[in-house]
């Protein structure tokens, strides 16, 4: 299979077709190849903004999906049931798209396949997973170096630190990851500002905040039981910064919920999760949620699209496989890998 390049047209569609349909056979595909398309995709990321503004067309609709982890297997049901990226049904994909599921880089690679297809159509966030210091213990690094190998997940985490971390869609709806900043100061402005090319370790409270952050019933803002610098925010707070920014909704990932979406804070904020039977262990379904602009025009309306987990295939590889804190990493990872990840782990 070989990549036409960026810019291929209708070749370059079919091409996305055919490296998903590769990945659904348990097929592999060279880093020879897949390195260009890596590389144009960065290039594509690198030309958007921290907050990317989206303008819906009266009529019109765009998909918002939450945590995918890997399970690529599920991707194909939330086309089926939502239809493919285009100019007439545009995505974006909010986050975590890697770690846990055993298929991260399968995952990943049609998304970026897909990017470079309709880039206007196609918008891609940066979550907490896209990050060396997650993907290390949570599987995305074991399976890029036992698959491609360092080369490969260098270039990876080159991407990841070029991902908007947030979008606005119609001036109404905010669309982060994970939460909202604890500065109460801060705007819209400030967070399509923010470098994101520093990376989470070095950038200021606020890009934890847009990936880490998550809501509570409480009024004020907490430390998050996630440890570490971590907060959580009540119904106040949301409607605070939504109010001061001129928007009516905070949709958000970040959280596995039972029914794939959970609305929170008199209903202005939404969290939505499109991961189905989570690590092959939990019973939740997935959702996507799609913003319906009116005919006439006005505020986005919300509709909430749930899914259930989709078929497995028999070479199906079970999620945390690549994980060094899963039993199953001695069968999966390569020897190589092995040895990098202990060096990743000893730091």
């Amino acid at each position: 299979l070989r990549y036409p390049g960026a810019g291929g047209g209708e070749d370059l569609r079919r091409f996305a077709l055919d490296l998903a349909a590769l990945f659904q056979g348990g097929g592999a595909w060279p880093w020879s190849e897949m390195e260009v398309l890596v590389q144009d995709a960065t290039k594509l990321l690198q030309a958007e903004k921290t907050l990317e503004r989206i303008h819906v067309k009266p009529g019109g609709h765009i998909n918002v999906v939450g945590d995918v982890h890997g399970q690529f297997f599920d991707l194909f049901t939330i086309w089926e049931e939502n239809g493919l990226p285009s100019a007439a049904n545009p995505y974006i994909f909010n986050g975590d798209f890697v770690d846990r599921g055993s298929y991260s880089l399968e995952t990943l690679m049609t998304l970026l396949a897909w990017k470079v297809v309709c880039p206007a159509d196609v918008h891609l966030a940066r979550g907490n997973h896209e990050a060396h210091s997650m993907n290390v213990p949570y599987g995305f690094t074991g399976e890029v170096l036992t698959k491609l190998g360092p080369e490969a997940y260098a270039e990876f985490q080159t991407l990841f630190d070029q991902l908007p971390l947030a979008h606005v869609v119609n001036d109404h709806a905010l669309v982060v990851h994970g939460g909202l900043p604890r500065d109460t100061s801060v705007r819209l402005a400030d967070i399509e500002a923010l470098d994101r090319s520093q990376g989470p370790e070095d950038a200021r409270r606020i890009f934890t905040d847009l990936q880490w952050a998550d809501p509570c019933d409480k009024k004020g803002q907490f430390r998050s039981q996630r440890g570490e610098d971590i907060v959580v925010f009540g119904p106040d707070v949301t409607k605070a910064f939504l109010d001061a920014n001129g928007l009516g909704l905070l949709i958000r990932s970040h959280e596995v919920k039972d029914e794939g979406f959970e609305w929170a804070h008199d209903k202005r904020c939404l969290t939505v999760f499109s991961a189905p039977q989570y690590c092959d262990t939990c019973d939740n379904k997935g959702a996507v949620i799609r913003l319906n602009v009116p005919e006439g025009g006005g505020p986005p309306e919300t509709e909430i699209r749930v899914f259930t987990v989709g078929p497995r295939p028999d070479f199906y590889v079970p999620a945390m496989a690549y994980s060094p804190m899963s039993p199953a990493c001695k069968k999966y990872l390569s020897g190589p890998a092995k040895k990098l990840l202990q060096g990743y782990l000893q730091g």
